[in-house]
């Protein structure tokens, strides 16, 4: 499933990367295609393309192993179009960024646990409840997309400083 929202200063791609009954993606020629027409269709208009499988590798081998096929030939398509302002991915249950075809490709944290972080090559994937998460993606002209990520719930604080004073919160 795949479409454009043209209504925002914005325009907004929504690229399908789920291939059914599988825990990786897969982007296909047709949906490959299907992109490239869609950002030859509007090159003067910033984009953000949306879609599950990041188009990275984040260096967690068991996050990686069921990453993104024809990545890629993906980001070939993107560097083609400077208009892509982000692309903006799920999948990691974490917040990570990278650089794919020119622009910069961001990951959002989850609103339930968090996929741990550990770089170590032979480690089996793990979970954390750190605090849950959510992106918000601000536009503005003459800034650009500006990216918050926001944190869920309540949290002990604010502390004293070093000095005695109490932080402002």
């Amino acid at each position: 499933m795949q479409y454009v929202v043209e209504e925002y200063p914005v325009r907004l791609v929504a690229l399908d990367t789920l291939v059914p009954g599988q825990v990786g993606g897969l982007l296909c020629e047709e949906r490959l295609g299907w992109l490239a027409a869609r950002l030859e269709e509007a090159p003067d208009r910033p984009t953000v393309i949306f879609m599950h499988h990041p188009p990275f590798v984040t260096g967690i081998a068991h996050m990686d192993s069921y990453g993104l096929a024809r990545a890629r030939e993906f980001a070939e398509i993107v560097r083609r179009h400077p208009q892509v302002e982000r692309i903006v991915c799920g999948h990691l249950h974490r917040p990570i960024q990278a650089r794919v075809g020119g622009t910069l490709a961001s990951t959002a944290p989850s609103t339930a646990h968090q996929v741990a972080l550990d770089l170590e090559d032979d480690n089996p994937l793990m979970f954390t409840m750190e605090p849950p998460a959510c992106q918000l993606h601000v536009w503005r002209p003459g800034t650009g997309l500006v990216s918050h990520t926001s944190y869920i719930g309540d949290f002990d604080g604010p502390y004293l400083f070093s000095d005695g004073r109490k932080a402002i919160g």
